[in-house]
Formats: structure tokens, C-alpha cells, sequence
């Protein structure tokens, strides 16, 4: 009988973790595209699922998560050319009462922009820092590592 119990006891437990899904409302892609010689525009595009919301890079402190881009500051052989530009499906630009503050957040897409000066052949690393939030919830940040592998001529 206490085979039987134990038997049942795992058998539950497996299923309830095995159902449990991670959710993962925003994919994240990029890509380099030449714009000149040795100069680059890096793309970050996200995919943002219904209901679901992710905040600009600049928001003041005090507030949620801001999604943020950060190179490899070891590497000395790209210059950024200019402040990261964004743009996005649905973008909102209001009062939030949670944390009462102007915030900045867009649904459905978000395209941040960097032109970036290759000084040497290199493979350009950092991470991609942001935060998923709906109606009911924000999950925990969430951070993706990118490389390019970027030429100067």
C-alpha cells in the first residue's frame, strides 16, 4: 500500500512541474546592417505577445525596469555614433498611477536603433536587459546575450 501512495505521490508531482510553462511574452531578434564603410546600423527587434507591454529605454529613476542595451566595455575597437533611437507598434506615453511617474512603454513591437563605427575587425558582445509586463502582473527582468561579428572594411 505504501508503494501504491508513493507511486501516486510522484507521479503528481511530476505532472504539476511538468505543465508548468515558462512564459515568455517578448522574442527578442537583432541583426547589423552596413550603412558605410566600417559603420554598422545594430537593429534589436522585439516581438511583444497581445496584452503584454515592455518599457523604453528611458524612463526615470523610480519606475520599472527601462529596457537597456550594454556593449562589452572591454572592447575598444567600435565607437557608438549617436544615442540609441526607438520605435515601436503601439506606444504609450502616460501617467502611471503604480508608480506615479510619466512612463513610456510599447505594445505589440519595439525596434531600438544604435549606429555604431568599427575601428577593427571584431565580435561585438553585450547584453539586452528588459522587462515584460501585462494588466495583472510584471514578471522578473530578463536579460538576452547578443553577438555581432562585425568587419571595419
Amino acid at each position: 500500500m505504501k508503494k501504491f501512495f508513493a507511486s501516486v505521490f510522484i507521479s503528481l508531482f511530476i505532472s504539476t512541474f511538468a505543465s508548468a510553462q515558462i512564459v515568455t511574452p517578448i522574442k527578442w531578434t537583432w541583426k547589423a546592417e552596413p550603412v558605410a564603410k566600417g559603420e554598422y546600423k545594430l537593429i534589436f527587434t522585439a516581438k511583444i505577445d497581445a496584452k503584454w507591454h515592455t518599457y523604453s529605454q528611458f524612463i526615470g529613476e523610480g519606475g520599472p525596469i527601462p529596457t537597456s542595451v550594454t556593449y562589452d566595455a572591454s572592447n575598444k575597437d567600435f565607437q557608438l555614433q549617436g544615442k540609441a533611437t526607438e520605435a515601436g507598434g503601439k506606444m504609450h506615453d502616460e501617467h502611471d498611477p503604480v508608480f506615479d511617474m510619466q512612463l513610456k512603454y510599447f505594445d505589440e513591437a519595439l525596434t531600438i536603433t544604435q549606429k555604431i563605427k568599427v575601428l577593427r575587425d571584431t565580435k561585438l558582445k553585450g547584453t539586452l536587459e528588459f522587462m515584460a509586463c501585462d494588466d495583472h502582473q510584471c514578471l522578473p527582468p530578463d536579460q538576452n546575450e547578443f553577438e555581432f561579428d562585425l568587419k571595419a572594411n
